[in-house]
């Protein structure tokens, strides 16, 4: 049995960066890993991700018309570029890095903050949030300033993402750091020695959170909200 991660982005280095973050994980299950080549490079904003969820969408129909389909899927991008559309099209557990690590610190914290790139994703990373019931939870969503693809560099990325998280966790009270992109899944041991705080990196987290689910034989209802696809009179 397979856990298919799709990176929704062009990037093959933050597919490798991420892949090598979960080489420790203890799965019953094997993992495979993909990028999408034809989406942006990057997912900043609205545009870049409704691009790479058409992508994302073509990915996982290739691969559940496999002769032996994923069993189920983790989509590798913080936005959960695409989440609800995926899980319309398949009956696999499909699970977003974004939503599964604010779970996850929710478990593990009173008030945590997220902590992601560029401001443009700030309001998408509030409203997911909310739409997950934990903005209660939350001391709120904040920028680093970097680019998605500078954290493919180390040290002086890494220090920018330090300071400014060290500085929303005392200014808002957080007691655990949720990391708000997966180019920064690499930093999760040193942020958390660091910083003295819970870390949360959502690629490892949804990675066992999958793996969990096929244990447990979960898949995703098709009763109402995400129910297959309807047949549309035009198409074959």
């Amino acid at each position: 049995m397979t856990i298919a991660i799709i990176n929704p982005n062009s990037s093959h280095t933050m597919t490798q960066q991420m892949q090598s973050s979960c080489v420790n994980l203890i799965l019953h299950n094997e993992t495979q890993w993909y990028e999408c080549s034809n989406s942006p490079a990057s997912i900043e904003g609205h545009s870049d991700g409704a691009q790479a969820a058409y992508h994302l969408l073509e990915k996982i129909r290739e691969l559940e018309s496999s002769e032996v389909p994923p069993k189920a899927y983790v989509i590798a991008c913080f936005d959960d570029t695409g989440l609800d559309a995926a899980r319309e099209i398949t009956a696999s557990p499909v699970i977003g890095i974004g939503e599964a690590a604010m779970h996850a610190a929710s478990f593990v914290s009173q008030r945590f903050v997220v902590m992601t790139t560029l401001e443009r994703s700030v309001s998408i990373l509030e409203r997911n949030l909310s739409h997950y019931g934990l903005a209660n939870r939350s001391g709120g969503v904040y920028a680093s300033g970097l680019p998605v693809l500078s954290l493919e560099s180390d040290q002086q990325s890494y220090d920018i993402v330090k300071r400014a998280a060290s500085k929303v966790l005392n200014e808002y009270k957080g007691d655990a750091l949720v990391l708000g992109c997966g180019g920064m899944s690499h930093w999760v041991e040193r942020l958390q020695s660091g910083i003295g705080v819970p870390v949360l990196d959502g690629v490892r987290i949804a990675v066992a959170f999958a793996d969990s689910f096929i244990s447990l034989k979960l898949s995703t209802s098709k009763v109402a909200g995400y129910a297959w696809p309807e047949i549309k009179a035009n198409q074959n």
